[in-house]
């Protein structure tokens, strides 16, 4: 097989390699990708597209010829796989869109690595489609082992300026379809061979760049993150002190009157008044009562939270009605659970207070 007779008319082959790249392209997709849907209704939507590729790549090859599919392939066939995995995707239009112009990228470029080493080791077209099944195979199971895990916390956790960054797969997949197809295939103009090439690297430096980018702008999140975590920490321990100092203050005063409530029962009790030595020691419950420190779960942080914002629902007139039980400390991380804690209190506590 040589770069010149690869593409020659032949309607099967090239629909078969079409809609194999396409397949392993939404693979690759996938592997990067939360879906919204359970996998069956995934593979359904999956198998419906590329029952449409087929068809719309063996209409266009048989009245218009291979050259001219692959000058509008992205229009017939990467447009709508963007926007049919971005109709199952969990993630933001701008980061959906990165994740799948990227992986789009990747399939053309790994889709032309194929071919020219299929030549330069002299194979047939059986050779290539092994070539190409093990390639795509390979780089789908790389991206679901070591870049599924870090890009969807990545995903998760920055939510800021993928607009612009979508930009980038975006406008080289353009100009790598460009050099491709115009003023003819690229096969049939080896120098722009050595362009592609060169994009290529051009390519890495710059996903280089902005993976750098993306992670400096989740530390960033991340050490403001802990800054929040920190105040509330500062905050939930200032005001576990002043519950302290409180119930402090009420103990030395319940101290001075056990005194007097001593006497006055010990006369109740000599004069047989045990309606009114009930009362006093109702009244002395109640007073203890208002002494005692809440106790939520065991978690000092947690607990603090829970101890003040209930307690300031309660001196608003909320009524609050209270069942927590906290997962075990090994399964969450409780610092950051606070600050989710402490927000949706104070939400509630403002939603209640304006009704």
């Amino acid at each position: 097989m040589t770069l010149g007779n690869f593409c020659e008319h032949n309607m099967i082959v090239n629909i078969i390699r079409v809609i194999l790249i396409t397949g392993f392209t939404l693979g690759m997709m996938s592997s990067l990708t939360a879906f919204k849907y359970h996998t069956q209704k995934v593979l359904q939507l999956f198998g419906g597209y590329l029952i449409w590729t087929g068809v719309s790549t063996g209409i266009i090859i048989y009245f218009a010829g291979f050259f001219t599919f692959t000058r509008c392939m992205f229009f017939t066939i990467s447009v709508p796989a963007i926007a049919l995995a971005y109709c199952m995707d969990c993630n933001s239009p701008a980061q959906s869109v990165f994740n799948y112009a990227t992986q789009v990228l990747l399939s053309y470029i790994l889709a032309m690595i194929t071919i020219l080493i299929n030549t330069a080791a002299h194979g047939n077209t059986g050779s290539y489609f092994v070539l190409l099944c093990s390639a795509y195979t390979v780089v789908i199971l790389l991206e679901y082992r070591y870049l599924r895990k870090p890009f969807l916390e990545l995903t998760n956790a920055v939510q800021i300026g993928w607009g612009s960054l979508s930009l980038i797969p975006v406008l080289f997949t353009i100009l790598i379809l460009f050099i491709a197809n115009f003023p003819t295939y690229y096969i049939e103009d080896p120098i722009r061979i050595l362009y592609i090439l060169g994009i290529l690297i051009v390519i890495l430096v710059v996903y280089f760049l902005v993976y750098q980018s993306i992670l400096r702008q989740y530390r960033y999140q991340m050490l403001s993150h802990h800054k929040d975590i920190l105040t509330l920490q500062i905050s939930a321990m200032e005001k576990q002190t002043r519950n302290i100092h409180a119930s402090e203050e009420k103990l030395k005063i319940l101290r001075h009157d056990i005194r007097h409530f001593s006497n006055i029962m010990q006369t109740c009790l000599h004069d047989g008044s045990i309606e009114e030595a009930n009362q006093l020691l109702s009244d002395l419950e109640a007073a203890v009562g208002k002494v005692e420190i809440k106790t939520y779960c065991n978690d000092s942080i947690i607990n603090s939270v829970l101890v003040f914002y209930l307690n300031l629902a309660k001196s608003e007139g909320v009524e609050v009605q209270t069942s927590f039980i906290a997962p075990p400390a090994d399964r969450f991380d409780s610092s950051s659970f606070s600050v989710v804690l402490a927000n949706a209190l104070e939400n509630a506590l403002n939603a209640c207070k304006e009704e």
